[in-house]
């Protein structure tokens, strides 16, 4: 590999990328233009330290995330209302070793927005959240 070739420093075997939305969000027939996924707490929340004030390790809370999933409006399919549990099929959100896990306690969590454009599809994008350990009513 050329000294000035783009590369992740520390992976190792056959790496995958990701191609796509299919499969991604559990609602049948759904269209899905995008899904964008945001952990609700992206980095350490605080440090451990010794006695002599040197940092010994990073305090990492892994509590969830939000998402925005943005399908094509189809007239014809009943869209999940605030608080309807969802399933969202996705790699692991936080960066960890493991497969594509289905995320089924994730739930509606605000209005949906949609967008009307002219010479353009119409578009629906769903509020959704997942918290480890809470389930949707």
């Amino acid at each position: 590999m050329a000294a000035n070739s783009p590369h992740f420093e520390g992976l190792s075997g056959t790496t995958t990328i990701l191609w796509g939305t299919e499969g991604s969000f559990g609602l049948t027939g759904a269209i899905v233009e995008s899904l964008a996924i945001t952990p609700k707490n992206a980095g350490p929340i605080g440090e451990i330290e010794d006695g002599n004030g040197a940092t010994l390790a990073n305090i990492m809370l892994d509590d969830g995330f939000d998402a925005k999933a943005t399908c094509l409006f189809d007239r014809s399919k009943t869209w999940p209302t605030l608080g309807a549990a969802v399933t969202l099929t996705i790699p692991p959100y936080n960066g960890g070793l493991g497969t594509v896990a289905a995320n089924t306690a994730c739930f509606v969590s605000g209005n949906h927005e949609i967008n009307l454009a002219r010479k353009k599809e119409a578009t629906i994008t769903l509020n959704l959240r997942y918290r480890p350990g809470i389930t949707p009513a």
